[in-house]
């Protein structure tokens, strides 16, 4: 999935945002946050990741 509009999310293992610009290649983990704000289009292939239950 390309990000359509630009935003910022934190990739797995990193502790800083990465900065996507369109038409960037959005990483799994990544996919449905990028579909909730607009910043992309499509089907997400991760399922949507949940808080764990405490």
């Amino acid at each position: 999935m390309k990000a359509s509009k630009p935003f910022k999310g934190v990739k797995d293992g990193d502790i800083y945002p990465t900065e996507f610009n369109p038409g960037d290649e959005i990483p799994a983990e990544l996919e449905a946050a990028a579909l909730e704000l607009g910043a992309a289009e499509g089907v997400p292939t991760a399922p949507k990741q949940t808080k764990a239950k405490v």
